[in-house]
């Protein structure tokens, strides 16, 4: 029964996204919007799909920078195999499955106990987040001035936040390990993590800030390639503007593969540089069609040609739940 309201909630919470997509499109003008999706050349979604690519590599490479913090030694090639496998799970499983698989693949191939795994995978998407609310940050500040200013603040706050974390750990842990003082056993882990982190957070810093960075530019480049040599070029500050806050938006649960929340992004922003509805729906289709069958196909690949060596989504899933 409670497995049941579970689903029915996940479910019902993720049609919000869908919702919103009706909304979005409901006065859209199909037939313009459909002869601007297929004036794009192949040769375009070939080359998102290098980008795409690129930006795994650079992922997996910061990853493998951040396990160091935590004394686990990956290899670059292992640390490329997870991430991009985890990518294909997350594309494939509803419940973001993935960043759990990443957990579990450390687990089973290093030894690593779940607390170093979940909170290597953790900061990894704090660095994410860290990168993705500074450029939506300036973006709104310096390009969108007519964007809500408690939106502005709440892209501000999740910068400091995660610059916090990254950089001043005991701003989080502190509070943390004061709330955990009746379990004992727990506490004694999040420690754990929190001196690992504490003492070795410097280490790769800069690496790792490159990295991000450069990862970041590259997806938000797609848009721009896209548009290329169409009526409505889009300039690289709008492309790092709806990159940046749908990526933002995807981690808010109400969205199956971003539906909804990235096309309201894309209309909504470029609206403001007079961008028509039906480009920014074209290109929005695009870029998803590139990251998320890039991550079906790529992923796809290493996933299964590497499955004796990797967990299944069913024997992943049942971890999870015996770990929740």
């Amino acid at each position: 029964m409670k497995k049941s309201i579970s689903r029915g909630l996940f479910f019902l919470l993720h049609l919000a996204g869908f919702i919103l997509l009706w909304f979005v499109v409901r006065d859209l003008h199909w037939k313009s919007f459909l002869k601007e999706l297929a004036s794009y050349p192949a040769w375009k979604y070939a080359a998102g799909l290098i980008i795409l690519a690129g930006v795994y590599v650079l992922k997996s490479w910061r990853w493998q920078l951040l396990n160091r913090s935590f004394d686990i030694q990956i290899p670059l090639k292992t640390a490329i195999v997870f991430y991009l496998s985890a990518g294909f799970l997350s594309v494939i499983t509803p419940g973001r499955l993935g960043e759990f698989a990443k957990i579990y693949f450390l687990k089973r191939k290093f030894n690593v106990n779940t607390s170093m795994a979940t909170s290597s995978v953790f900061l990894d998407r704090i660095w994410d987040v860290l990168v993705l609310s500074l450029f939506a940050s300036i973006s709104m500040t310096v390009f969108y001035a007519g964007i809500s200013f408690m939106i502005l603040l709440l892209m501000a706050a999740l910068f400091v936040c995660s610059l916090l974390l990254i950089l001043v750990p005991g701003a989080i842990f502190k509070p943390l390990l004061f709330i955990l003082q009746r379990f004992s056993r727990l506490k004694e882990k999040v420690n754990e993590v929190y001196m690992m982190w504490k003492n070795n957070r410097f280490n790769n810093l800069t690496r790792a800030l490159l990295l991000s960075l450069i990862s970041f530019l590259m997806l938000a480049s797609i848009p721009v390639l896209f548009s290329a040599g169409s009526s409505y070029p889009v300039d690289f500050m709008d492309g790092i503007g709806a990159i940046s806050i749908s990526n933002i938006l995807s981690f808010i649960p109400i969205s199956i593969a971003g539906f909804g929340t990235r096309e309201l992004v894309f209309t909504e922003i470029w609206k403001l540089s007079s961008y028509p509805k039906e480009i920014a729906i074209s290109i929005s289709t695009s870029y998803f069609m590139v990251t998320y069958l890039g991550s079906l196909i790529i992923g796809g690949i290493v996933y299964l040609s590497r499955l004796k060596e990797l967990y299944r989504p069913k024997e992943i899933r049942q971890m999870r739940d015996e770990n929740s």
